[in-house]
């Protein structure tokens, strides 16, 4: 007589092996959600914020994380009339931008790369006042910077190396490729 090959013993084993791939399957799914969930989680969102107090003659320029995770600098540059300008914005207003030999700055920041913003922070890049003939003068030349004569741009990375930027053109986060 011949014996059968699907015993009670044999069913029993084949199902328990379909179980465990089926909850090796579904462990490795639910890994890879939690994993894409902490990533976003920790996503950076720069923001150039500026501030116009007319009546005190101060202006003030912040950049601020509105993300939930730390905004690593990675580059910032200045372009003016064509030519790119690796600097800090104080340093650009003194050197480079025309007419600003009378603006007061009262205080100022760097924004280095390697430099990390953390989530709901913000740093304060400039703020400019005292007299009514430093604001004025800083106001034209920042209304001369709203031409295609004056650019910027941030370049930053999330904790897991997601990289963004900010520009003057789009002040909302553009995901670079990698």
């Amino acid at each position: 007589m011949k014996k059968k090959f699907w015993t009670s013993d044999k069913v029993v084993s084949f199902v328990a092996i379909v179980v465990s791939v089926f909850s090796l399957f579904i462990f490795v799914k639910q890994t890879n959600i939690i994993e894409e969930q902490n990533h976003l989680s920790v996503m950076p969102y720069l923001l150039l914020e500026s501030s116009n107090n007319a009546y005190e003659n101060e202006f003030k320029i912040e950049i601020v994380n509105h993300g939930v995770g730390p905004a690593i600098i990675q580059e910032r540059l200045l372009y003016y009339k064509g030519e790119e300008y690796d600097m800090e914005f104080v340093d650009f207003l003194k050197d480079v931008a025309p007419g600003t030999d009378s603006i007061n700055v009262i205080s100022s920041s760097t924004l280095q790369p390697g430099f990390a913003l953390p989530a709901g922070a913000s740093r304060q890049i400039l703020k400019i006042g005292g007299s009514k003939k430093s604001y004025d003068d800083f106001m034209k030349f920042m209304n001369m910077t709203r031409t295609d004569d004056f650019q910027y741009v941030i370049k930053y990375k999330s904790i897991y190396g997601d990289n963004w930027k900010i520009t003057s053109q789009n002040e909302v986060p553009e995901k670079l490729e990698d």
